[in-house]
């Protein structure tokens, strides 16, 4: 790869505009969902499926879910999107407080 084709490569990535927010994984058969935020969801919804078939999630609560329904009983959802103009700009409390409003909303979520 010559320079060039690199550093635009590189530029693009580093301009890139990754969906950020609150995200869900949902057990469809029980109801149960569990929330966590995100900087790409993406990559988090894609780590978590790995994870989650592996058998090797940190949550148990939602691995035995896997285990016992397997990843068609469940939905990956993206419950509220942060609207941002700059990545850099985003901390983590605005993240946070994304959470806590949806928290709010459904009561019954478990924290990722």
């Amino acid at each position: 790869m010559d320079k060039n084709a690199r550093k635009e490569l590189i530029s693009g990535w580093k301009d890139r505009h990754p969906e950020m927010g609150v995200v869900s994984v949902r057990c469809i058969v029980t109801g149960e969902e569990f929330y966590s935020t995100s900087k790409d969801t993406a990559t988090w919804f894609n780590r978590h499926r790995f994870e989650l078939n592996s058998k090797c999630h940190r949550n148990r609560r939602l691995q035995e879910l896997w285990n016992l329904y397997g990843e068609s009983g469940f939905a990956f959802i993206l419950v509220s999107e942060l609207n941002y103009e700059k990545p850099d700009d985003v901390n983590a409390n605005d993240l946070k407080e994304l959470m806590e409003l949806c928290l709010m909303e459904n009561p019954q979520a478990k924290k990722l």
